[in-house]
């Protein structure tokens, strides 16, 4: 398989992959004990609202300043710096004793988002650094298999190692992947971006602002970042919904449901090799393809279909942003990419956050089955919507700009 001959060639890379999967399992783990945790101290939902508020504002603030960093500083330095500074705010729920410490669970929580607010975008800009554009593909791909172990293993044996251990183990362990992450990251080299220069002794780069406004497909993909979390939020609440009162199916059901979500994304990867031809096509095709795998969730009469629909989901967006991720990593200079990441994870942290909010919302209004026809029905007018978009922009002479 290409995928894992890339694997095999891309030494910085696998530390890289490894870095990643160890400290999301870890973050993983932490979410699942800091929810039980605020739950058995509060049994408030007001707590957890107050929790995800938490999260999202870094993101909101500090996103765009962390992928500023990355295009102006060391990324490995930026990246071993944040898995370090993480570390003591990953343990510190471990103190708390009762309702007048949880200040420790928002302050970890807010420090800890904090930080990733920062890394995620300097991660995702480091990836064009390591590996030849040939090889984006298959790199994209081999991503998605970490973004599906951690979805699986972290959230399934978040939940069996608190039940089993308590609530102190999570968040010990989640500690300590930092610290591991750290270390595949100090024996990692990231190659240093050369800025082009101009023969103008007196030529100025364009700032990020205006190099994204000047850009049509950057501007089309700012507006899928702001767009799609707005459905993929709704339907990250649905998931869990539908295993505990659609089938009544308990903590196992939504365990069997996020291991479905993980596989979805995990089996993506294996069809990279398919995808080396019009990746536009391909992302405007498997977000439609995702919308229906909602419209079909919204009538499957079992648990058993309902978890072969949800792994359908996952798999055609995995695909979508196999190719999407691939096109910006191609498109946008790498001297730049730090600084469209983070405003990318601003937006799509800020607006998943917003949505997942409204979900709650909604639920009282919608029963969960047209909530997630609904949603579907919202999958495919956005897919219209960016495939008349793409069809007026030419990405040939986009990128050739781009890179001038």
């Amino acid at each position: 398989m290409k995928n894992w001959l890339v694997w095999k060639q891309e030494k910085n890379y696998q530390k890289l992959f490894w870095s990643g999967t160890i400290n999301g399992i870890g973050s993983r783990f932490t979410q699942v004990a800091i929810l039980t945790l605020l739950y058995q101290v509060t049994e408030s939902g007001i707590a957890i609202g107050l929790l995800f508020a938490t999260r999202m504002a870094p993101f909101l603030l500090l996103a765009p300043i962390g992928g500023m960093l990355a295009d102006r500083f060391s990324k490995k330095k930026i990246l071993i710096t944040i898995d370090l500074l993480r570390t003591p705010f990953a343990v510190s729920p471990i103190l708390v004793q009762g309702s007048g410490d949880l200040w420790i669970v928002y302050l970890s929580a807010f420090c800890l988002a904090t930080g990733e607010a920062i890394y995620s975008p300097t991660r995702m800009s480091a990836i064009p650094t390591l590996v030849k554009q040939d090889k984006l593909l298959y790199i994209n791909a081999i991503e998605q298999i970490m973004v599906g172990i951690v979805l699986v293993a972290g959230s399934s044996t978040g939940g069996i190692i608190s039940y089993l251990f308590g609530l102190h183990l999570p968040f010990i362990l989640d500690g300590l992947s930092y610290l591991i992450s750290a270390l595949f990251i100090l024996n990692m080299t990231i190659p240093t971006i050369m800025k082009a220069k101009k023969c103008n002794p007196v030529y100025h780069s364009p700032s990020a602002w205006k190099l994204i406004t000047g850009s049509s497909i950057l501007l089309i993909f700012i507006f899928i970042e702001i767009t799609m979390p707005l459905a993929n939020g709704v339907d990250n609440v649905l998931m869990s919904v539908y295993a505990l009162d659609i089938f009544h199916k308990g903590d196992l059901g939504v365990g069997l449901i996020y291991t479905a979500l993980g596989l979805g994304f995990i089996i993506s990867s294996f069809f990279s090799t398919k995808l080396r031809r019009k990746l536009v096509l391909l992302v405007v095709v498997f977000i439609a393809l995702e919308g229906s795998g909602h419209l079909l969730l919204s009538v499957v009469p079992t648990f058993s279909f309902a978890l072969l629909t949800v792994l359908f989901i996952t798999f055609a967006g995995g695909i979508s942003n196999i190719c999407s991720s691939t096109l910006i990593m191609k498109i946008v200079p790498k001297s730049r990419q730090g600084t469209f990441f983070g405003l990318t994870q601003m937006i799509s942290n800020t607006a998943l956050g917003l949505s997942m909010g409204v979900a709650g919302f909604l639920l009282e209004v919608f029963n969960p089955r047209t909530l997630s026809f609904l949603v579907g029905i919202t999958y495919i007018v956005l897919t219209i919507l960016y495939a008349i978009l793409f069809a007026k922009v030419n990405l040939v002479n986009e990128k050739r700009k781009l890179q001038s």
